[in-house]
């Protein structure tokens, strides 16, 4: 239990869990508001809207949810941002990724995203990270755009 919680006094702020989840419902809230340009169709015949409206929702739910069971959460104020730096190279190179998505194709650019998170972020050994990154990005091209018939960006060298 919480130092201050059992001293009979609550320490008053903003949670963790409900910025996350106010931040979570204002992501969702700017999906739907995009989306509403595509036509949502009917039960019977769903339009191109209507999926990405109902993950904003389950989005959106899923947020006040964390909003509702954050009161145990520790203050903003107080969380260790230790690992920030981590994750904001995360976020760039998944977003370096995206931009290479179709410039040189999906096999290529998971293989050099898992290599550069496994390899360069996690410094894991060079082996176990090469057979991940490849098998990986084999693997998974292989469920997606064979067994699935997902089209998939391709490098141009037929990769």
């Amino acid at each position: 239990m919480d130092a201050s919680v059992s001293a009979g006094v609550a320490q008053r702020g903003l949670r963790g869990d409900h910025f996350a989840g106010a931040v979570l419902i204002a992501i969702a809230a700017f999906m739907a508001w995009e989306n509403r340009v595509y036509p949502l169709g009917s039960l019977a015949s769903p339009g191109p809207g209507s999926v990405p409206l109902m993950l904003a929702l389950i989005l959106g739910g899923l947020g006040l949810l964390i909003i509702a069971r954050g009161a145990g959460s520790p203050l903003l104020n107080s969380i260790d941002w230790s690992e920030s730096k981590r994750g904001l190279v995360l976020l760039i190179a998944c977003g370096v990724a995206t931009f290479a998505l179709e410039r040189i194709g999906y096999r290529l650019t998971m293989i050099a995203l898992l290599v550069f998170i496994i390899g360069v972020v996690e410094r894991k050994k060079v082996l176990p990270t090469a057979l991940v990154a490849f098998g990986f990005a084999f693997l998974s091209y292989f469920l997606f755009a064979t067994l699935l018939k997902v089209q998939l960006p391709r490098s141009p060298w037929g990769l």
